[in-house]
């Protein structure tokens, strides 16, 4: 083993707490709202704070128990009602109704609930109160109810029939926006009595309007094009109910009232990868970035992410001159990143993907000591509060011992972070560094 391979384990758990800290979805939210002598932060803007009378909140998705802490801890009493949903409670020091509402797909009844819980806060509000959306991935769970005609059971099992037909989850969740009932696809609009709505969210890489559906967001024709495109080819499992939805006239785009904002961005996966490569480049790796985010199945994600690492290999004359003894300005190898969804509908769990990731990128790598890992920002109640990425490393026989990294539920999520370190050669290093089976030539569109 070369001398860069010494401990790619431990230089990858420093990463990912530094990964960690970057996504901090609780100081991300307290930089968002604040409130100073009589004037509110909100987001990108800043407005006088008794133009409202009443502030409302709504926290969803994984990282709802961050989410609904920050903004109570930042406005306090301004805040006069809220409600929180997660696979995490809240804390208890949080004054408002909650509930756990655990990762799965959409139409169960406690999800279907949360979304009317939505709509009637919603409701409830008046020209002169303000209403915060506080979203994060998970979130469609609750906001994209099935189309009349459809039980809660029958959608769910449409989305993730979609899904296992090799649908994105950004294109699934899409199709829930469109097709769907509840405040996903800009609906909430046609309940909000607010005079004020205020969207923060965090973006695993499918978009902004795609978190939680959209429910701030109007569908666009286009949008309704692609769907119908994207459903004329998916066959018999496409229910009468969703081909009525869609085979309805097309409304009216619904104008954004002058007190509805545009969703902010508060994490996204660019920031998950600042932290790691920020924590691997202090560890003395050279880091590159392959793609933002790599949106397709966990097979197909693995093998864009390594084709991807062997072209900027090849494209990187100092990766071949780093060689010699171990000194401080030599680097220990390069450090190779992409976001991933592994294809998941959001808000689903993630563990059985992220094996299946790591066991392909183990049979896939033909570099001996190149480490693979999967660093997580989403915790799950699934497996004793914890989700676990994890390493695995490719040799000649293509078999790897995956490492766990866990962490608590409800902290954050902005999809999960791959990282490719790749050892500098060695001294005598040469063909031996590589096995015996030639490195595919990556498509042109996977080169950095």
């Amino acid at each position: 083993m070369t001398d860069g391979a010494a401990d790619p384990e431990a230089a990858l758990a420093h990463a990912y707490r530094e990964t960690m800290t970057a996504v901090d979805a609780y100081r991300a939210v307290r930089q968002a709202l604040r409130l100073e002598n009589g004037v509110l932060r909100l987001g990108n803007r800043f407005v006088p704070v008794d133009r409202y009378r009443e502030i409302a909140f709504v926290a969803l998705g994984n990282a709802s128990a961050s989410l609904a802490l920050a903004a109570w801890e930042a406005l306090g009493e301004r805040l006069t009602q809220g409600i929180v949903a997660g696979p995490s409670p809240p804390p208890g020091s949080v004054p408002f109704r909650s509930w756990e509402l655990p990762n799965g797909p959409p139409g169960r009844p406690e999800a279907m609930a949360t979304g009317r819980a939505v709509e009637e806060i919603a409701g409830d509000l008046g020209p002169r109160d303000l209403l915060l959306l506080l979203l994060s991935p998970g979130a469609i769970d609750a906001l994209a109810r099935p189309p009349p005609g459809l039980s809660g059971p029958e959608w769910g099992e449409f989305l993730l029939a979609l899904g296992r037909e090799g649908r994105s989850g950004a294109a699934v969740a899409e199709i829930a926006r469109v097709v769907g009932d509840g405040p996903a696809g800009g609906r909430l609009l046609g309940v909000a009595r607010a005079g004020g709505v205020e969207t923060l969210l965090l973006d695993r890489g499918d978009g902004p309007a795609l978190v939680g559906g959209g429910p701030t967001v109007p569908v666009a024709p286009e949008e309704r094009a692609r769907v119908a495109a994207e459903l004329g080819s998916a066959g018999p499992v496409v229910p009468d109910a969703v081909r009525r939805s869609l085979t309805h006239p097309t409304p009216a785009p619904v104008a954004r009232p002058p007190g509805v904002q545009r969703p902010v961005v508060l994490l996204g996966p660019a920031d998950a990868l600042a932290g790691a490569s920020g924590a691997l480049a202090d560890r003395r790796y050279r880091c590159r970035l392959a793609e933002l985010t790599i949106p397709d199945p966990p097979e197909e994600a693995a093998r864009r992410l390594l084709d991807g690492t062997e072209a900027i290999l090849a494209t990187d004359p100092a990766f071949r001159s780093d060689r010699g003894p171990v000194a401080a300005d030599r680097p220990l190898g390069r450090a190779i990143f992409a976001g991933l969804t592994l294809g998941l509908l959001e808000g689903q769990l993630e563990g059985e993907a992220i094996d299946r990731f790591l066991t392909a990128a183990g049979r896939i790598g033909v570099r001996r000591d190149l480490t693979v890992a999967v660093l997580p920002t989403a915790g799950s109640r699934a497996s004793g509060g914890a989700a676990a990425g994890g390493t695995v490393r490719t040799g000649p026989n293509r078999s790897g011992i995956q490492r766990p990294f866990a962490m608590r539920a409800g902290l954050s999520d902005t999809g999960l972070v791959g990282v490719v370190l790749v050892p500098s050669p060695g001294p005598a290093a040469g063909p031996s560094a590589v096995s015996g089976r030639k490195a595919p030539r990556p498509p042109a569109q996977n080169a950095a």
